[in-house]
């Protein structure tokens, strides 16, 4: 198995050493397992939950390091967690060409200047019976021209806004807009992540839902694996239950990805 959705302490929300989080994965049996930490670009977006422009070159020497260290008992990608930022994406993509990325995670977790999944606004959420409708519509507005600009391999934990477990007051309609999403998507040859993080979050919830996931599968879309762990004893964390959505979503194959190559690999038993 994989997990693609690793962090590191350089985000500032994490906790433990890179190699404990490369020992976890060893010891559940997994053949590889892919960092994505937050992105530093833009300069200045969002500086309390990421590291900073100085710090990439660190990120870069940890992860290759690892990579090299443990090739013979485990593959270690080198991967980072991007936001859609709008009109900075220009500086983003100029940052990052250079860099041998395995895969890129594409992810919203802002509109305008609201972080609607950051837990010190949980309370908003119950104030304002109206902000599910109006941050689900920008989210989708925002993913859509996240996978249409062809720069990312992977959609990371999507349906996010359900995090602290407000939902829509009718999901159905916005499903026609899912499904356009996740059709560019596949276009792109994007996977969609199956996030196990919101497990542990108050939704109880895997990212994404399985009618969404159903609705990926029906588009055409690969999926991949990712715990989003924060701490070691996350790395794979409830990988059993993610599993069981994606052949209840009729799939049975999940995507590698080596230096943005894509390989199929069939799912567990």
């Amino acid at each position: 198995m994989i997990d693609y959705h690793v962090h590191t302490k350089l985000c500032k929300h994490a906790i433990g050493d890179p190699e404990q989080y490369v020992s976890t994965a060893i010891s559940k049996g997994f053949f590889e397992i892919g960092f994505a930490d937050h992105c530093p670009f833009p300069v200045g977006f969002d500086p309390l939950y990421r590291m900073n422009e100085s710090q990439f070159p660190e990120y870069k020497h940890i992860i290759l390091s690892l990579k090299e260290n443990f090739k013979n008992i485990i593959q270690v990608k080198y991967g980072i967690e991007v936001d859609w930022v709008g009109e900075k994406m220009n500086e983003v993509f100029a940052k990052i060409a250079k860099e041998p990325f395995d895969y890129l995670i594409g992810s919203v977790h802002y509109i305008d200047d609201f972080p609607f999944d950051n837990p010190e606004i949980e309370h908003l959420w119950k104030r304002d019976k109206t902000l599910p409708d109006r941050v689900w519509l920008k989210y989708l507005e925002l993913v859509y021209e996240m996978v249409s600009s062809g720069q990312f391999n992977i959609i990371g934990h999507f349906d996010i806004p359900k995090k602290f477990g407000y939902f829509p007051s009718d999901m159905n309609s916005y499903l026609p807009d899912i499904y356009d999403i996740f059709k560019k998507a596949a276009e792109n040859k994007m996977a969609i992540e199956i996030n196990s993080s919101g497990i542990r979050k108050p939704v109880k919830e895997i990212y994404p839902s399985l009618k969404l996931l159903k609705l990926a599968r029906e588009a055409g879309l690969y999926i991949t694996f990712g715990s989003d762990a924060h701490a070691p004893e996350e790395v794979g964390a409830d990988f059993d239950k993610a599993i069981i959505l994606a052949k209840e979503a009729a799939f049975s194959e999940y995507v590698l990805f080596t230096e943005k190559s894509i390989s199929l690999q069939a799912l567990p038993e």
